[in-house]
C-alpha cells in the first residue's frame, strides 16, 4: 500500500511540475547508430579502438543504455549480452552465476574487473562469491569481451571479461524505494581542485527484505539482501590513486543447496590501487600500476536439516574465510611508425589466503573436527577460525605473466593483430595464451573480422587444498584451457547496426565436481572434454527520432555443459516523447531438462520456456531532475533455473519488484 501512496504522489508531482521542464540530460537517443559504433573501447587491446576496429567480440554498455535496462545490479547486464546469461545460482549462497557460450560451471569463467582491477581471487575463483553486487547507479559504462581475453588478463580470462567503470564526473543523488522494503541511496561525486588535481567519491548503501519461498521442506524463507559500496580517488596530472570498499549481506534463501532462516552469507572486497605514466614522448609511452586487494566472507548454509531425523537441530557450515593480493603490473606502448604499433608489459601478482576457518553449527572441541551429532551443536552458528582440517587451504600463489601484441595498419582498411601472454603460477602450471586476428572494413557499411585466441584458468584453493565434509580438493587438478575461432561480421548504416558471429570453442580440461566415496560429498576432477559452436545475432534499429528498437539471439549447435540454456535472446525498445521516455526489457529463455535425475535422485527437474518482463518510464523536469517508476519482472513470473548441485535441482528466479526513483543532478 506505502509503495502505491508513493507511485501516486509521484504522479501528482509531475503533473504540477511539468510546465517547469528545462534542458534534459543525454540519453540514448542523443547518439545515432553511426555514433555509437565509433565508441573509443580500451578493455580488449588497452589501446583505444572502436567496435568496428576493435579485434574482439565486445559489447559496450553507456550509461544511458545501463538506466535503460532498469537493471540494479551490473551483474545483470549479461542477460542482454549475446552468448551469456546471468542466473541466481547456489552454492556459496545465491550469488550470481553466468552461463556463457554453452558452459554452466561454477569456477569463474569470467574475468570481471572495477576500473581494470580484478575481482576474481584465489579461493574460489569467481568475483560474485565476495561481490555479489554491485551497483548500478555508481557505473558510467560497462564493456563485455565475448570470447578469450588470457593474451591480456591471465587466467579467468576465459570465456569473457567484464569490466565496470565507475563515475568520476558525476555529481548526482539518487533516492530509490520500492516494495518489499527496496531502499536505495546513492551519491556521486567530483571536484577540480586545481588544473592539475581532481577528486572524485561513489558511495551507495541498498537493501530489499525480499520474496518469500517455500522449500521442499516447506520452510518459508527470503531472499533479502544488504549492499554498501564506497570509492574515492583522485588524480594529480597523470597519477591516479583509488580506494574502493564493498561489503553485502546475502542471507537465508539458499546456500550450500538449503534453505533456511538461519543460513547467512556475509562478504566483503576492499581495493587500494594508484598508477601513473613515468614516460611519454611522441612514440612511446610506459605506465605503472600497483594494488592491494583484501576479501573476506563468512557463509553458512544447511546442510542436514533437522527435520528428517537423523539430528535435532539443522547442520550448517560454510567457509570463514580471508584472501588477499598484491599486483604489480607495466604497460608499454610503442608507437613504431604509422603502420605498427607494439603493446608489451609485465604483471606480477602474490595472492595468498591466510585465513581458511568455518563457520559452523556443530563441532569437536576434543577432536577438532565438525561432526554432526547432537552432542557437538553450538547453538547456532559459531565461527571456527583455524580448524585443523582446513590448514591445507592457506597457500600463498606468485603469478609471474609478459605479453605483447603488434597492431599492423597493413592498408587504411585493413589491419592484423598478433599477439600472446605468458603466464607461470609458480608451484602449479604455465600456460601460453596467442591470439590473432584480421579486420576488414570492407566498405562504409561492412566489417569483416576473423579471430582466434586461447585462454585458460588455473585451479583455485578450494579446488586444489579443499578438506571437509563437503569438498576435497584434488592437487593433481591442472589448469583448463580453450581454443576459440570466431568469425563475426558488422553491418553499420545510419539507422542500422547489426553484428553476426560465428563461435567455436575447444574446451579441454574442464574442472568439474564429482562424486566423492571419502568423508567429503565431492572432490574435483579435470573431467570435461567438449566442443561447442554458436551463432550470436544482434541488431539495433532507429526506427524513428522517438522510438529505437535492439535485438539479440543465440543458437548453440551443442548441448552445453550441466544443463544451461541452448538458445536464448532479448529485446529493448524505448521510446521518447518529450520530456517523458519509456523503455521495455524481455529476456526469452528456451527450457531445461537435464537427461538424468539430479544427483542420483528420483527428482526429475524440467523448466519449460519462459519470457521476463521488465520496464521503466522515466521524467525529465529538467537536467538536473529526473524521476523514473521501474519494474523488474513485470507480470511477476513464476520460474525456476537449473543448477546441478541443488537436491531438486531448482533454484526459484525473483519475483517482481517495482521502485520508484528520483535523481537530482548538480
Amino acid at each position: 500500500m506505502q509503495i502505491v501512496v508513493w507511485i501516486t504522489g509521484c504522479f501528482f508531482l509531475l503533473f504540477i511540475n511539468s510546465c517547469y521542464a528545462n534542458e534534459i540530460e543525454k540519453d540514448i537517443f542523443d547518439f545515432s547508430i553511426e555514433e555509437l559504433m565509433q565508441v573509443r573501447i580500451s578493455l580488449a587491446t588497452k589501446t583505444e579502438e572502436t567496435v568496428l576496429t576493435v579485434p574482439s567480440t565486445i559489447t559496450v554498455f553507456e550509461q544511458a543504455d545501463i538506466q535503460a535496462l532498469g537493471i540494479k545490479n551490473a551483474y545483470d547486464v549479461m542477460n542482454f549480452v549475446p552468448g551469456f546469461q546471468m542466473t541466481r545460482g547456489d552454492w556459496v549462497g545465491a550469488v550470481p552465476k553466468e552461463h556463457a557460450r554453452g558452459v554452466y560451471l561454477d569456477n569463474g569463467y569470467i574475468l570481471v574487473m572495477i576500473n581494470g582491477e580484478r575481482l576474481n581471487e584465489i579461493s574460489f575463483g569467481k568475483a560474485s562469491v565476495y561481490t555479489p553486487h554491485i551497483p548500478t547507479e555508481i557505473i558510467e559504462r560497462i564493456e563485455v569481451i565475448r570470447g578469450p581475453g588470457s593474451a591480456l588478463y591471465g587466467s579467468n580470462a576465459f570465456l569473457g571479461v567484464l569490466n565496470i567503470i565507475t563515475k568520476t564526473t558525476d555529481k548526482q543523488l539518487t533516492v530509490s524505494l520500492g516494495e518489499k522494503g527496496y531502499l536505495q541511496l546513492s551519491t556521486s561525486w567530483q571536484e577540480t581542485i586545481s588544473e592539475d588535481l581532481n577528486l572524485h567519491s561513489n558511495i551507495s548503501v541498498e537493501k530489499f527484505d525480499g520474496h518469500q519461498y517455500t522449500s521442499p521442506w516447506n520452510r518459508k524463507v527470503k531472499d533479502p539482501y544488504r549492499n554498501k559500496y564506497i570509492e574515492f580517488g583522485a588524480q594529480y596530472k597523470s597519477s591516479q590513486l583509488n580506494f574502493r570498499y564493498s561489503e553485502n549481506e546475502l542471507n537465508q534463501f539458499m546456500n550450500i543447496g538449503g534453505y533456511s532462516v538461519d543460513n547467512i552469507h556475509k562478504s566483503s572486497s576492499l581495493s587500494l590501487s594508484g598508477n601513473t605514466e613515468i614516460w611519454q614522448n611522441e612514440a612511446q609511452q610506459l605506465k605503472v600500476k600497483v594494488s592491494y586487494s583484501l576479501f573476506k566472507i563468512k557463509s553458512a548454509g544447511m546442510v542436514l536439516p533437522g527435520d528428517i531425523g537423523i539430528i535435532n537441530d539443522d547442520f550448517l557450515i560454510g567457509p570463514y574465510w580471508r584472501t588477499e593480493s598484491t599486483d604489480i603490473s607495466a604497460d608499454h606502448s610503442w608507437k613504431i611508425n604509422k603502420q605498427l604499433n607494439l603493446n608489451s608489459g609485465f604483471e606480477y601478482r602474490k595472492a595468498s589466503q591466510f585465513q581458511s576457518g568455518n563457520a559452523v553449527t556443530h563441532y569437536d572441541y576434543q577432536q577438532e573436527l565438525i561432526i554432526p551429532i547432537d552432542k557437538n551443536y553450538l547453538g547456532g552458528v559459531i565461527v571456527i577460525k583455524r580448524p585443523p582440517e582446513s590448514d591445507s587451504l592457506n597457500q600463498s600463489h606468485e603469478i609471474h605473466g609478459i605479453y605483447s601484441q603488434l597492431k599492423w595498419q597493413i592498408e587504411q582498411n585493413l589491419s592484423l593483430f598478433l599477439g600472446s601472454r605468458y603466464d607461470n603460477v609458480k608451484g602449479i602450471d604455465h600456460k601460453l595464451s596467442p591470439r590473432g586476428a584480421i579486420v576488414w572494413q570492407a566498405n562504409p557499411n561492412n566489417t569483416l573480422k576473423l579471430q582466434y585466441g586461447e585462454s585458460f584458468r588455473t585451479p583455485v584453493n578450494n579446488e586444489l587444498y579443499s578438506n571437509d565434509s563437503i569438498t576435497t580438493g584434488n592437487p593433481n587438478l591442472t589448469s583448463e584451457f580453450v581454443k576459440t575461432t570466431e568469425l563475426v561480421w558488422i553491418y553499420q548504416h545510419k539507422t542500422l547496426s547489426s553484428e553476426v558471429v560465428f563461435f567455436h570453442n575447444n574446451l579441454r580440461d574442464f574442472i568439474n565436481k564429482v562424486p566423492y566415496n571419502g568423508k567429503a560429498l565431492f572432490t574435483f576432477d579435470n573431467a570435461v572434454n567438449i566442443k561447442i559452436s554458436g551463432l550470436e545475432t544482434s541488431a539495433n534499429i532507429e526506427i524513428n527520432e522517438q522510438l529505437r528498437l535492439s535485438l539479440n539471439y543465440t543458437h548453440l549447435f551443442d548441448d552445453p555443459i550441466n544443463e544451461s540454456f541452448k538458445h536464448f535472446g532479448t529485446m529493448t525498445l524505448s521510446y521518447k516523447l518529450g520530456q517523458w521516455q519509456f523503455n521495455a526489457n524481455a529476456i526469452w529463455r528456451d527450457e531445461v531438462s537435464p537427461p538424468k535425475p539430479n544427483l542420483n535422485n528420483d527428482i526429475q527437474f524440467k523448466q519449460k520456456q519462459y519470457t521476463l518482463f521488465s520496464a521503466n518510464l522515466t521524467y525529465d523536469f529538467s537536467k538536473s531532475h529526473i524521476l523514473a517508476i521501474n519494474a523488474h519482472n513485470l507480470f511477476d513470473k513464476d520460474y525456476v533455473v537449473f543448477d546441478p548441485r541443488v537436491f531438486d535441482g531448482e533454484v526459484p528466479g525473483q519475483g517482481r519488484l517495482i521502485s520508484v526513483s528520483y535523481r537530482y543532478r548538480f
